[in-house]
């Protein structure tokens, strides 16, 4: 018994030895964790204080570089809405032209038909002249013969006169009874004599008769040779006109001809750019692409642009480089080219390494290069190229593109293997089953993007496969939407010559009528002339033929007349000397040979000279009848003196040059003004694209300023997680010592904070939720750690001490238990149950409160959203009406609304607001003008309030960016508001409409500031 108890004592010292070794070892060895733990610690704590010294640095550059982004976005504004102020003047000045276009077009018009007029007028005065001159030498020969006439009258009277027998009543009525006496006597004779005298009459009156006829005739035939000759120079006049007239419709029919022709071309090529602008906007409406691929289309083509301006050697990208030959290949060229679609094509590795170093250097994001010195690429089998083109629905890859030549290594490389069918099936064929009997291998895809690989696996990529988003789109949707401009453009530039050339075609085809209306009367005129001379014509052959039939006539009754008054002196004769005696004493006492002759010739005579007179009174009538038509023709003609019509014209004309000449001055500094504007505005453009280089540049410096904070943030992120990586397992270890009864020798903070710290982390609430303990009060004393061991405490010979401790303690406790088993285990494993039965309770209590919790928190979370929602949704209804009433300037207003970026969870995203004023195209916020983001502002805040209305609301200036129109607007909604407004303002337009004004003045006797106050609704009372 002596000698097991004995034994027992040794093995108990022993036990006691190697436990405090073991102790020893274990505080040593949590010593030499906790020193490298906090030299690591120390380090991360510099490291990161360095870190977010470089992060603040870089903030701050970064808000320095804001600050240029936002002045050079406000000088690309003033440099756009300068643009648009030249381009609006540039209309103004364009449609002032247009509109003086037609009148001058008018002007010109009636120009050209007054310079006819006047040629015409010109040409008609000289024949009228000559016409009058003929009619006053007619009227004057007509005149001579009157007064020739009278004359003779006068003549034939005088001598009447003289040869007239003068009887006294005695001498009267002795020659009476004598008279009786011897026609007794002589009755027989004197019955002959009154036969004759009675045949002479007649005779003489047919003779009278006929000479007259011959008169008339030949006076008519006179008349009717000068009016042919008068009508053969109308009608050679008028014929003149007629040519005239058609030379000048010929020459306009030609001009309204190549005006039509130039209008209907016009009208084609309008036509054909309203087809082609359709067919644009049904492209642009197939375009799937969402504003996000579009922006990163153009981050990606502004690096590549800037790689081959930093770096020699660079193309250009892959999808730039190439063009699918259909537009239908589009999908499957894209699956086709898949991750190498933004590869650039370099010259050779030596670029290609280059451009790695400028986006690094830049931090920009990185890209794949496809060095053509370099690839490798292997020859087309021909098997394969057989199999291809012997079979239908099959093509090569590189056959459904187009590119330079100079770049067919790389596109070998990309296409060269790859075989596009036209359905699943024919490319299932060819992968399964004929080029496998080939033994041949190939990538396949169809030409809506389904892809079978090498290895036979099939793939659908979604994204790639979307028709209309495809990059082939993508990069051709700029160029769609420049072509789109330059179609309105050029429609616009129709639309104007339309305009102008309708009002030249109306003024044309006016002229046109005026002249066709104007050889219409010159060929009736014609027509008449030639009518009427073909009957003077007919006429005066009718009066030469009486002429000739009533001259011989005349002659055949003077000669009978003759011989009758021969017969009659005959008879008288014999009669006489019958009855001489008988008048003999009569004769005598009167003086005269033989008064019964006398007195018989005087009878005849006076019966002679009263034919003549009658015969002359009736040619007088005739006469004056005549110079009464001549005198009313020359009269008319007064009346008609194309004198005053030529002198009229020539006045409207020399008017209307002048006005003309007026309007062309005008015109021609409207087209300066045009030049000048157009110069501006290609100023302007110059100058707005340097400023949206110069904000694309600032915007890419920005990016990557922003990259370089993220970065830094993200170093200062996993710094800090070190950190508290490294205070979790200092706060472990500690923990771990305290709960195993290594004493750690503290400089601060005891026993106590070390029980503190882990009855903290035996409570903690969940695993997940386990933060580090604070262990900012307790200091350890490492003077127990060996010098050699504090500074192998962290590095690679950390691990190989930190393994010899391990592998030391492992042998102390096999050693221990070798020597003495623990007998107090059962107390133990009973009080460690207790402690897990503790705990379990503990964990389902907090699970308990985590899921109520939980419900509360998707009870609010719910309610939030509801709440958003509900404000979400009277804010969006409002927003349209609130806008359209502040832009509502005498038409229907723009048009505004919102849009969530995630619509199931509201919270995750943002509010996307748009504005559209009226007569303007869709576009984005920042490109707005001040005013136009002023009222899109106020529409959104007064949209706000009728979510919840406010007791009074505060504006601070903010008319000051508007102008006068939106000034008036805004004011008048003011007033409308249904609450309390206070207004500061510096624009009367705006307070004006106040019920009441306060004014801060500067007192500077006083040196203090004044308030006035002044109520203005006494003021509107009474107005």
């Amino acid at each position: 018994e002596r000698k097991r108890i004995s034994h027992q004592k040794e093995e108990a010292d022993e036990y006691r030895h190697l436990k405090t070794v073991r102790q020893d070892m274990q505080r040593e060895y949590t010593l030499f964790r906790l020193h490298g733990v906090f030299s690591l610690l120390e380090c991360a704590s510099n490291a990161r204080s360095v870190a977010v010294k470089d992060c603040e640095e870089v903030r701050e550059h970064m808000e320095a570089e804001k600050g240029q982004v936002e002045a050079a976005d406000r000088q690309r504004a003033k440099a756009h809405l300068a643009t648009q102020q030249v381009e609006k003047q540039m209309a103004a000045v364009k449609a002032k032209f247009e509109r003086l276009h037609p009148e001058r077009v008018t002007i010109k018009s009636r120009l050209s038909f007054l310079e006819q007029r006047l040629e015409e007028l010109s040409h008609s005065a000289e024949q009228d002249g000559q016409r009058r001159n003929k009619l006053q030498e007619q009227l004057a020969a007509i005149r001579g013969e009157e007064a020739r006439l009278e004359s003779q009258q006068e003549t034939l009277k005088k001598g009447l006169a003289d040869r007239a027998v003068t009887f006294t009543p005695d001498q009267l009525q002795e020659f009476e009874r004598v008279k009786q006496e011897t026609e007794k006597i002589t009755a027989a004779s004197g019955d002959a004599l009154r036969q004759l005298d009675h045949q002479i009459k007649v005779v003489r009156q047919e003779r009278i008769q006929a000479e007259g006829d011959v008169r008339d005739a030949t006076a008519r035939q006179s008349h009717l040779r000068k009016r042919l000759q008068e009508l053969s120079e109308a009608e050679s006049g008028a014929g003149a006109a007629v040519k005239r007239g058609a030379a000048l419709k010929d020459k306009r029919s030609e001009q309204l001809v190549q005006m039509r022709s130039s209008v209907q071309s016009r009208g084609e090529e309008k036509q054909q750019l309203q087809q082609e602008r359709q067919q644009l906007l049904d492209v642009l409406q197939e375009f799937t692409a969402t504003e996000q691929q579009l922006e990163r289309e153009r981050e990606v083509a502004q690096t590549c642009a800037s790689l081959a301006e930093a770096c020699p050697g660079v193309y250009g990208r892959v999808v730039d480089l190439c063009k699918p030959s259909q537009k239908r290949l589009h999908v499957g060229v894209n699956v086709a080219l898949a991750k190498f679609l933004d590869a650039i094509i370099v010259e050779s590795s030596e670029a290609a390494r280059a451009c790695v170093r400028y986006l690094k250097e830049r931090m920009l994001p990185p890209m794949t290069f496809l060095p053509m010195a370099d690839l490798r690429v292997s020859a087309l089998d021909p098997r394969l190229q057989n199999l291809i083109q012997s079979q239908r629905g099959l093509r090569s890859g590189l056959n459904c593109v187009s590119y330079d030549e100079k770049y067919a290594k790389a596109f070998n490389f990309l296409l060269g293997d790859v075989v596009v069918a036209d359905t699943m099936a024919d490319g299932r064929r060819l992968a399964f089953e004929e080029s496998r009997k080939l033994g041949v291998t190939c990538k396949v895809v169809t030409i809506v993007g389904e892809a079978i690989a090498k290895n036979g696996n099939l793939s659908v990529n979604s994204e790639a496969t979307q028709a209309g988003a495809t990059r082939f789109d993508l990069s051709e949707l700029e160029a769609t939407k420049a072509r789109m401009d330059g179609i309105d453009r050029r429609l616009h530039e129709i639309h104007s010559l339309d305009s102008a050339g309708g009002a030249d075609m109306a003024a044309l085809e006016l002229d046109m009528r005026r002249i066709e209306g104007r050889a219409q009367e010159n060929a009736l005129q014609l027509q008449q002339c030639q009518e009427e001379l073909r009957q003077k014509a007919s006429e005066l052959e009718t009066v030469d033929a009486t002429l000739a039939s009533v001259q011989p006539e005349a002659q055949r009754l003077a000669v009978e007349e003759a011989r009758l008054r021969e017969e009659q002196r005959t008879l008288e004769a014999r009669v006489s000397e019958a009855v001489a005696g008988h008048f003999a004493h009569l004769s005598a006492a009167m003086g005269v040979e033989d008064v019964r002759k006398m007195e018989r010739e005087f009878r005849r005579e006076k019966e002679a000279v009263e034919q003549q007179t009658n015969e002359l009174n009736k040619r007088l009538r005739n006469l004056k009848a005549e110079i009464q038509m001549l005198e009313q023709t020359l009269e008319e003609q007064r009346t008609k003196d194309p004198k005053q019509l030529e002198a009229k014209f020539s006045k409207e004309v020399q008017e209307l040059q002048i006005k003309e000449r007026d309007l062309a001055k005008q015109a021609e500094s409207l087209n300066n003004k045009v030049t000048d504007f157009e110069q501006q505005l290609v100023k302007s453009h110059e100058a707005e694209r340097e400023n949206d280089k110069v904000l694309s540049t600032l915007r890419q410096q920005g990016k990557e300023t922003r990259q370089q904070l993220m970065a830094a943030e993200k170093k200062v992120s996993d710094l800090g997680s070190e950190q508290q990586a490294l205070l979790s397992s200092q706060s472990s270890i500690l923990r771990q010592s305290f709960l195993e009864g290594i004493e750690v020798p503290l400089l601060r903070g005891g026993h106590e904070a070390l029980r503190e710290m882990a009855e903290e982390s035996q409570s903690a609430s969940a695993p997940t939720q386990r933060s580090p303990a604070d262990t900012s009060e307790i200091l350890v004393d490492f003077s127990l750690l060996p010098e050699e061991k504090q500074a192998a405490s962290h590095g690679a010979a950390a691990q190989m001490l930190e393994a010899e401790y391990k592998s030391e303690l492992e042998r102390l406790r096999v050693e221990l238990e070798r020597l003495s088993p623990n007998l107090k285990a059962v107390d133990q494993l009973q009080g460690v149950a207790e402690n897990v039965q503790a705990a379990s309770h503990e964990a389902d209590a907090a699970r308990k409160s985590i899921e109520e919790i939980d419900g509360k928190f998707e009870a609010v979370r719910k309610a939030r959203k509801e709440k958003f929602m509900e404000c979400f949704q009277k804010v969006s209804d409002a927003i349209g009406p609130v806008y359209r009433r502040l832009t509502a300037q005498g038409g229907d207003g723009g048009s505004a609304y919102l849009d969530l970026e995630d619509a199931e969870n509201p919270f995750n995203g943002g509010v996307k607001f748009t504005a559209m004023p009226p007569a303007k195209r869709f576009r984005d916020m920042h490109l707005l003008s001040g005013g136009e983001k002023t009222l899109a502002a106020m529409a959104l805040l007064f949209a706000v309030q009728a979510f919840q209305q406010p007791p009074f609301m505060v504006l601070d200036e903010v008319d000051a960016a508007l102008d006068a129109n939106n000034v008036r607007a805004l004011s008048r909604y003011v007033e409308q508001a249904d609450c309390q407004t206070i207004v500061i303002s510096l624009k009367d337009r705006f307070f004006i409409r106040a019920e009441a004004l306060v004014g801060v003045w500067k007192n500077k006797p006083q040196e203090t500031s004044a308030i006035l106050t002044l109520d203005l609704t006494r003021y509107i009372a009474s107005a």
